[in-house]
């Protein structure tokens, strides 16, 4: 048997021949075998910022001079332009108003304020407050101890329209001259604040003081003082009042209507209004009758049952060719529905006039009508007249139709008609929801 020589195998890691790394790779490994040297280099420092500069401290704000309620004395040093308010006055009192705003910066930058500018800020303020600062501004800085007529005539106007009767008054005695313009600006104030008296009491006092009463300041005084006689029923005074009109001139516009509701509150009177409403018509060419005199005469002639004497004074309102409005229009409806010769068809006129103005939707105007169509039993145009009132519907409309409908015999549509008001927001008055029992009862 033939000697077989058997070979011992190798490993075969023996066998592998090491891998050939490129450049970049026995780079890498060597920088890997390699240990870290320490080194002794230390970082760049960071950049700082340069530090920004201090700012300059601010200044503090001049404050305005309050008026107090504790009388101050008064020295030859308390004239000059220049001087300041105390700094307890200004510290517990700031002034925080735009007109505030300017007059202190005008005295941090020492420009002192004329006539026209403290004119101008006083037509700006809100309230009296603001009215009182710019007021004690202009009495520190003033050299004489009353103000001029046109700042004084300001500042009295701006406390009065304010509402503070008190300070108006205060400077309306403390001025030395006392034009037209003052008199019916403190006048027409007490008038607006329901001070009739003291407004009736001062239009007296101007009389014997003025010797001339010419101009519109004295029409404004007249008609304020109007208006106090009445709403305070002096019927007296405003006979005086009347009689001082003749005298002064013609009897036009504002004045006129004044006149006319004068006579017309007072019961009994309407003839004294319709002689100054036909004085007032011999005029027309000058200025038109205000559509208030005659609305103020429709109510009354309509109040004192006078129904033919209300139907010719709207006949001569519409042939003088005045515009008429809702007020107007609604006042001659009640004056048609209560007319039993003439009120169906003039009001069926009145309804079209209604129409042609674009007002037949007004609530006014659409209450009158539903009622004055139910009053002369014509319920089909009362309901499409409700139907035509735009928007909601107020109380009166829905009670004109009820009413309309209980009247009319149709007694279910008018407690349906209650439901509907009901429900839709509105609660019926108990002079209705009786009317309506009764109605229904009957």
């Amino acid at each position: 048997m033939a000697r077989c020589s058997v070979a011992v195998a190798k490993p075969f890691c023996a066998t592998t021949a090491t891998p050939r790394l490129s450049r970049r790779g026995r780079r890498l490994s060597a920088n890997a075998a390699t240990p870290a040297m320490p080194t002794n280099k230390a970082g760049l420092p960071a950049l700082s910022k340069p530090a920004k500069p201090t700012p300059p401290p601010l200044l503090s704000r001049p404050m305005l001079p309050v008026p107090t309620n504790t009388a101050t004395d008064t020295t030859s040093s308390d004239k000059d332009c220049t001087k300041k308010p105390p700094p307890e006055a200004t510290d517990s009192h700031p002034c925080s108003s735009g007109a505030g705003d300017v007059l202190r910066l005008m005295d941090a930058l020492g420009i002192p304020p004329d006539e026209d500018i403290y004119i101008s800020l006083l037509r700006e303020c809100a309230d009296a407050a603001e009215v009182a600062s710019v007021h004690a501004h202009m009495t520190a800085c003033c050299a004489s101890d009353a103000l001029p007529s046109p700042v004084a005539n300001r500042v009295l106007l701006s406390y009065a329209a304010c509402g503070d009767i008190e300070a108006a008054r205060r400077v309306f005695d403390g001025m030395p001259d006392r034009n037209g313009m003052a008199w019916a600006t403190m006048v027409s104030a007490y008038s607006d604040g329901c001070f009739h008296h003291e407004a009736m009491r001062l239009f007296a006092h101007m009389c014997h003081r003025t010797l001339v009463l010419d101009g519109d300041c004295c029409s404004h005084a007249i008609l304020a003082v109007l208006r106090s006689c009445i709403r305070a029923g002096e019927l007296r005074l405003g006979e005086q009042v009347h009689a001082l009109v003749i005298k002064k001139g013609r009897i036009l516009g504002d004045i006129g209507s004044s006149l006319v509701q004068l006579y017309c509150e007072s019961s009994g009177l309407h003839r004294s209004a319709r002689r100054v409403l036909v004085m007032m018509m011999q005029h027309h060419c000058q200025e038109p009758v205000p559509e208030a005199a005659w609305t103020s005469l429709i109510t009354c002639c309509h109040r004192d049952g006078q129904l033919s004497e209300a139907i010719d004074v709207f006949r001569d309102m519409a042939s003088s060719g005045v515009p008429r409005s809702s007020f107007s229009l609604s006042s001659i409806l009640a004056v048609f529905a209560e007319s039993q010769n003439q009120g169906c068809c003039c009001g069926q006129q009145v309804h079209a006039d209604a129409i042609k103005r674009g007002v037949d939707t007004n609530q006014f105007v659409g209450s009158g009508l539903v009622h004055m169509y139910a009053k002369q039993g014509w319920l089909a145009d009362a309901v499409r007249a409700f139907g035509a009132i735009g928007g909601k519907p107020d109380t009166a409309c829905w009670s004109a139709l009820a009413l309309a409908y209980a009247r009319g015999g149709r007694y279910r549509e008018a407690t349906r008609v209650m439901y509907q008001m009901k429900a839709a927001g509105m609660t019926p008055s108990q002079e209705m929801a009786d009317a309506v029992r009764l109605a229904c009862f009957r």
